[in-house]
């Protein structure tokens, strides 16, 4: 959502989220997306769409080469006047922390260390998340979305009515609002998600663009991303990667809470 490697909203806008939920007060999201038909007339299969876009990112052989994945990136929040550094760390073992520091605000963290999804930032403190937020932590956190797709999702489905030049796909998680993900029929690369976003201060209409993918370490990864969040326009542009870099698996942990 990052936006990292993976081509849906990451830890990263899950995050901004919930800091630009704060200015969303009265806005109305639009319906969740909806699931269509598993099998229309004249729409590939769900699973010949991953499979393609699999491919076209590097292949799985090349995704299951790498063991973690450290990701640098900007942030700037266009509708706030915020912006600063990102720091992504991801494991094989869907081990995932989300590092940002916003100037006026503090440090924003949010990680899985596969067992617990939890976040901590100024203003909500320390949280261990549940229900429709530790889902999207639990997905967001694998290593590749697509190459498991049918295990991470309760039901995955072709969506009919996809734009021209355009495949979409409807996923739908155990809890929470389906996703809408569309792909470039012809290159495979995933263009868009959109759908809703559970955060502390309620549910949020998200739609994220991706843009300038880039091969490294034999994948491809969207280096430049836009998030519409509420009212609130997110741009992420990474500007480094590193794989397989030793790290230590409790830095996945939850921090210790604060003493009262």
């Amino acid at each position: 959502m990052t936006i990292s490697r993976k081509a849906r909203p990451t830890a990263l806008v899950s995050l901004l989220t919930t800091l630009a939920a704060a200015g969303c007060a009265g806005h109305t999201a639009p319906p969740p997306a909806t699931a269509g038909a598993a099998a229309t007339p004249g729409l590939r299969s769900p699973d010949a769409i991953l499979a393609d876009s699999v491919q076209a990112t590097g292949g799985a052989a090349a995704w299951q080469a790498h063991q973690t994945q450290h990701t640098k990136m900007t942030i700037g929040l266009q509708g706030m006047g915020m912006g600063g550094p990102a720091e992504h760390f991801q494991t094989r073992t869907n081990k995932s922390l989300m590092i940002s520091t916003l100037p006026g605000v503090g440090q924003v963290l949010e990680g899985s260390n596969g067992e617990v999804a939890w976040s901590q930032d100024p203003v909500n403190g320390l949280r261990f998340l549940d229900g429709a937020e530790a889902e999207q932590s639990r997905i967001e956190s694998a290593w590749n979305p697509d190459l498991s797709a049918r295990e991470l999702y309760a039901r995955v489905e072709t969506a009919a009515g996809a734009p021209a030049g355009l495949e979409c796909l409807t996923l739908t998680p155990r809890t929470g609002s389906a996703i809408r993900s569309c792909y470039d029929a012809r290159t495979h690369l995933q263009v868009s998600q959109e759908g809703t976003r559970a955060t502390p201060q309620g549910d949020i209409p998200f739609r994220t663009t991706l843009s300038d993918w880039r091969d490294f370490g034999g994948v491809k990864m969207p280096y430049a991303s836009e998030t519409q969040a509420g009212p609130v326009t997110i741009v992420t542009t990474i500007t480094a990667v590193t794989f397989d870099e030793p790290v230590d698996d409790k830095m996945f942990d939850p921090p210790a809470p604060a003493a009262p």
